[in-house]
Parts: C-alpha cells; sequence; structure tokens
C-alpha cells in the first residue's frame, strides 16, 4: 500500500503478543463456544486495525489533518474495543495499553498525561463497577501496563529530541563553519582579484608584459578561489566516497593540480565512510595551502593517504584535521601528518592497522 509506514506497523505489532493472554484465557475458562470464537476474532480485528492505524496515520485518511487522522484511528479502535468488551467483558482490559500507546507516542505530554490518566482510572473504575469479581488481577491490564507503556513512551520521546537537538546543533555547527569559510575565502580573493585587476588596468599603456603577468595571476587566483569554494560547498551534504573522489577531482582540475585518484572506491571496505572525511579534508587542505602541482589519493582495506608536492606542512593543525583526528580516533584508526623529504610536499596518512602505512 502506497505511503505505509511498514517499519512503524511492525514495531508497533510486536505488543500485541500481549493479546494472546486474554484469547487463551477465553478458551481455558469457556471452552470452544460462540463467545469464545467471536472474541478471539475481535481482538485479532483490534490487533489488526492497531497495526494499520501506526502505518497509516501519518498519511491517510488523505486530504486530512494530523489531529482528525489521529482521532479517526483511535475512534476505529474505540469502536473495535467496544465490541470487545460487549463479547469477553473484563478480558477487554488488556486494550487499555493499546490505547496509552496511541496516545501517548504521538501526542505532546501536555495531552497525552492527562489523557492517560483519564483512560487508566476510568477503565479501573469500569471494570470494578462491571465486574469487580476480576479485581484487583484486571490492574496489571488497567494500571500497570499503561503505567509501563508510558514510561516507554517517555524515554522514547526523550531520545529523539536528543537526537534531533542534537542533530539541529551539528547541522548550526556545520553552516556555521561554512559561512566563515566562504567569506574568508571570497573575501580574500576578491580584495586581491580587485587589486590586481585595477593594477593591471593601470599598466596596460606604460607596461603591457606586466599586465599581462598580473591578468595570468589573476585567472590562477581565480581556479583556487573556485575550486577552494567548490570543496567548502561539497561539505554541506553527508559524504560518500564516490562522490567524494568526483568532488576531488573537479576541485584539484579547477585549481590546476593534477589529480591521481583510486578508479574503485570498493577496496575501502568498511571503511568506506570514514575515508570520505578523509579525502574531503585532505584535498580540502591540498587546494587551500599546498601550492601544489600534483595531489595523490592512496587507499585500501588498511589504510588511505592523501599526498601533494607542494610546499609542505607547516606543523600547524587547523579545525578541520583536528576534527578529523577525532573522527579517526573515534573508529580504531589513526591520523598522521608529515613533510616530505627536503621540506617538500605533504602526506596524510590513515592507517586501520595500528601502525604506520
Amino acid at each position: 500500500m502506497k505511503n505505509f509506514d511498514g517499519a512503524s506497523s511492525l514495531m508497533a505489532s510486536v505488543w500485541l503478543g500481549v493479546l494472546v493472554v486474554p484469547a487463551v484465557l477465553l478458551v481455558v475458562t469457556g471452552g470452544v463456544t460462540v463467545r469464545t470464537v467471536s472474541g478471539v476474532a475481535l481482538l485479532a480485528l483490534f490487533s489488526a486495525v492497531y497495526a494499520l492505524a501506526f502505518g497509516l496515520v501519518d498519511h491517510w485518511p488523505r486530504g486530512w489533518t494530523m489531529p482528525r487522522r489521529h482521532l479517526f484511528w483511535f475512534s476505529l479502535l474505540a469502536l473495535v474495543a467496544v465490541a470487545v468488551a460487549l463479547v469477553v467483558g473484563a478480558y477487554a482490559a488488556y486494550l487499555v495499553p493499546f490505547f496509552v500507546a496511541v496516545i501517548a507516542f504521538p501526542l505532546p505530554l501536555a495531552v497525552s498525561l492527562p489523557a492517560t490518566v483519564t483512560l487508566v482510572l476510568g477503565s479501573t473504575a469500569l471494570v470494578q463497577l462491571v465486574e469487580p469479581a476480576a479485581m484487583p488481577g484486571a490492574l496489571g491490564a488497567t494500571l500497570a501496563g499503561p503505567v509501563m507503556v508510558y514510561a516507554v513512551a517517555l524515554v522514547t520521546r526523550r531520545y529523539e529530541e536528543k537526537t534531533h537537538l542534537e542533530h539541529q546543533l551539528a547541522l548550526a555547527r556545520e553552516r556555521e563553519s561554512i559561512a566563515v569559510d566562504v567569506h574568508d575565502l571570497l573575501g580574500h580573493s576578491l580584495t586581491v582579484v580587485t587589486l590586481k585587476s585595477e593594477l593591471a588596468t593601470r599598466l596596460l599603456d606604460t607596461d603591457p608584459a606586466a599586465a599581462r603577468s598580473e591578468l595570468e595571476q589573476i585567472t590562477r587566483l581565480s581556479r583556487t578561489a573556485l575550486a577552494e569554494v567548490r570543496s567548502t560547498v561539497t561539505r554541506m551534504r553527508s559524504p560518500d566516497l564516490a562522490g567524494e573522489i568526483e568532488a576531488a577531482r573537479r576541485a584539484l582540475t579547477t585549481a590546476g593540480i593534477d589529480a591521481v585518484l583510486p578508479d574503485d572506491e570498493s577496496v575501502a571496505g568498511v571503511n568506506t565512510h570514514l575515508y570520505s572525511w578523509v579525502v574531503r579534508e585532505g584535498v580540502t587542505n591540498v587546494v587551500r595551502h599546498s601550492r601544489a602541482t600534483r595531489c595523490e589519493v592512496l587507499m585500501d582495506a588498511d589504510g588511505v593517504e592523501v599526498v601533494d608536492d607542494g610546499d609542505g606542512w607547516d606543523g600547524t593543525h587547523g579545525n578541520g584535521l583536528a576534527g578529523l583526528d577525532r573522527r579517526v580516533e573515534d573508529a580504531g584508526g589513526t591520523l598522521t601528518l608529515t613533510a616530505g623529504p627536503g621540506g617538500r610536499g605533504t602526506r596524510l596518512s590513515v592507517s586501520m592497522t595500528g601502525g604506520p602505512r
């Protein structure tokens, strides 16, 4: 069925195993009678409607607001529950925790708490009034079960809220970092381009050779700035190794740097996600800082390296490298950054074996 949320329906259906208890009690206490068969059938119908409710409430009935959809499914379940109660009597108390779930999981605390308290007190009082002999045994269904379900709903809600907040904070930090990067990149690059353009204009008539040199520098600077912006914008999406390799190719080519990149990203194995971050940060640093003419990325299941022939590492770690170091450490790897022979070039190496590559 289109728009049916199978995962939500399956998670909700796990708890329906509880309804085996009243079904068995019906058969044990009453034998195979019309009442027993009808009761079991109605319990099965309630289970089916309950599973459908969690799978369809976000999309069906179409065109309805979310509160109206919740009310529709709650009312439908209530109608079936009334039929169950008329046939099986106090055994219908086993349905109370499911109504608590329907209330507690989707609705805010200010609405779900008083509604749950009302449902618990009302169902307990009803059983006491209609079948007092079923008490206090029915308290397990009308009180203990609902309390447990509501506690689970609260814990689940807190976890989801925490996860959502952490996601929002991560997005805010990423956006702030990107905003700073773009401002720094474009601010500096455009300022230099403007100054060199003005100088080239003044030199056109008096020193054409010097003007040409300035224009050539402007071209190189523009290419580098474009590559840096592309690398920065790439960070706005979640890293994917194949996409990162292609983005690295575009950025290096735009900056006029020869790119030697892996043709088969599957060699990364289980480290695909981590290697995506390594390629992203490593190539970004090459484009921004190295003034290299060649950059090579090497990888296999044991590690990954980003090597360039530029100015060489100066021993400093920026925020990007610090963050990458934490990711590698959390994944059980080791990150090392070294300068090449004679101080030329930089080798960023990540080993997943505990030792050097």
